[in-house]
């Protein structure tokens, strides 16, 4: 994990290349500091318009020999009331990754993130350590190592005040443990199919024992044993064998709560094949497995008091001649028949027998997390998961979390009426109801395998991965559900 050092004290004492500063509002406090430096360059660039402030907005000013070279990083709209223009939790997060990426681009050996002293509140320090790690993230394993993209030097969380100050080291540690597990996340959605195959996904998930997390992967002739016919079948066109990976954080005990994760770790559609262009990205099918993957990694290592079950159904979805065909009836852990119409709808299939093993363990919730629908992008885009649940406070909760971890979501509804669409003639439900609302009808499948326990579904096919880079985003895998599952447990009832 990288290190981040929380200083607090005068800014000529510093020893960095660069400073990094949000400057959402007017020159004031160690701004006007910096703006000495320089001569008063920046307060003329604000005043003749140069410098607007716009998100992720940035403006290079380089120092005098003896003193580090200044990065102003725009916040955008909203940052904060007139008497508190300090910028918000989520947008100290931007800054920190646009600063961060600023460096590695101009490869510059060392960075200093300047918090506003009103931003001195534990969420604040939390975010920026977070978007410092988040923004420094790459993924070159597979290169050569003259092509690697290389590291910065350690960043520094900066607190301007010994006041601001207090507390900062917790804020800054809890942040940079959530983001290394992010990260983690989104190194093992990043690697390739033929390298993250359901084995060695199963690999990654028990060396997480190293951190005292209890782990079991099922094979497939256990997966027989115990009746996973829905996992079974989706694995059937592969060479590769699916597993079911079960981690637990004991925590105090008591009633766990269950994460589920979508561990497709390729899928090419199976017989109902996907089109060619863009296939090569289906590696990240499994994003939801990494989440709930990274968010016990976490948890663990902030020592949170809840009993956590994490449950990871992971296969990969081929075409071959033993692959299961449309209109194939299977059963599953629920005992419930399923006509298949769509072999490219197989990620509800695989979480049908999670969500049946989950509601065995008597959970207090379920909360799963899946790349489960192109629909669910259409619908909500690149910006927000869409969530669905059977139970209002636990929908509450998720979106709470939401907000304060920056990782958006959106509710859909589950009115008895979508079910109709998953009527099958011949069996007790189809696994597809068509395009129409189909981020819907998906979810409404999943609920018909939970029961009575508070469950909630989280759609993140939108949210796994990015085109572009931005803030503290790089281009690929964003490890999407880390933060929010972190957020919402550490704050349970």
């Amino acid at each position: 994990m990288r290190d981040i050092e929380v200083r607090s004290g005068a800014l000529e004492n510093l020893d960095v290349d660069l400073i990094a500063v949000s400057a959402p509002g007017a020159l004031a406090g160690p701004l006007a500091i910096l703006d000495g430096w320089l001569g008063g360059v920046i307060d003329r660039c604000m005043e003749q318009g140069v410098y607007r402030g716009k998100a992720d907005e940035t403006s290079f000013f380089p120092s005098p020999p003896g003193h580090p070279h200044v990065l102003l990083v725009g916040v955008g709209e909203g940052a904060g009331t007139a008497d508190d223009e300090s910028p918000t939790a989520s947008q100290m997060r931007a800054v920190a990754g646009v600063a961060v990426r600023f460096c590695r681009e101009h490869r510059l050996s060392s960075l200093a993130l300047l918090l506003p002293e009103a931003a001195g509140r534990a969420e604040s320090v939390q975010a920026a350590a977070e978007g410092l790690m988040l923004g420094d993230f790459s993924y070159d394993a597979l290169r050569a190592e003259k092509t690697r993209f290389g590291r910065t030097a350690p960043s520094l969380a900066l607190i301007w005040s010994e006041e601001a100050a207090a507390g900062a080291e917790a804020a800054a540690s809890t942040g940079r443990t959530i983001a290394d597990a992010q990260n983690f996340a989104r190194d093992l959605v990043s690697r390739p199919g033929n390298v993250a195959t359901p084995v060695r996904l199963a690999e990654e998930a028990e060396a997480l024992g190293e951190r005292g997390i209890a782990v079991q992967a099922w094979s497939a002739e256990k997966l027989r044993e115990e009746g996973f016919g829905a996992l079974l079948a989706v694995s059937k066109g592969s060479a590769e064998p699916p597993r079911f990976i079960i981690l637990e954080h004991r925590g105090e005990g008591g009633s766990p709560i269950v994460l589920v994760g979508k561990g497709i770790t390729f899928d090419s559609g199976g017989i109902s094949l996907k089109p060619s262009k863009g296939m090569e990205e289906m590696k990240y099918d499994m994003a939801g497995a990494a989440a709930v993957l990274g968010a016990i990694r976490a948890l663990s290592d902030l020592g949170t008091s809840r009993r956590i079950v994490v449950l990871i159904p992971t296969a990969e979805n081929l075409p071959s001649g033993n692959a299961v065909k449309p209109g194939d009836v299977i059963r599953g852990v629920s005992g419930r028949s399923i006509e298949i119409v769509n072999t490219d709808a197989e990620g509800r299939l695989v979480l049908s027998d999670a969500l049946s093993y989950a509601t065995r363990l008597g959970p207090s919730a379920i909360v799963d997390v899946a790349t489960l629908t192109g629909g669910c992008v259409v619908a909500l885009g690149r910006h927000a998961a869409g969530l669905m649940s059977n139970d209002d406070e636990l929908a509450r909760a998720l979106e709470e979390a939401s907000i304060r971890s920056g990782e958006r979501v959106w509710r859909l509804p589950l009115w008895p009426e979508y079910g109709k669409q998953l009527e099958s003639d011949i069996a007790d439900i189809k696994n597809s109801g068509g395009r129409e609302a189909s981020p819907i009808t998906a979810g409404y499948f999943l609920k018909e395998f939970v029961e009575n326990v508070p469950w909630a579904h989280l759609d993140i096919a939108g949210t796994a991965w990015a085109d572009e880079a931005r803030a503290h985003q790089p281009k690929g895998a964003t490890g999407a559900g880390v933060r929010l599952l972190v957020e919402w447990v550490r704050g349970a009832r």
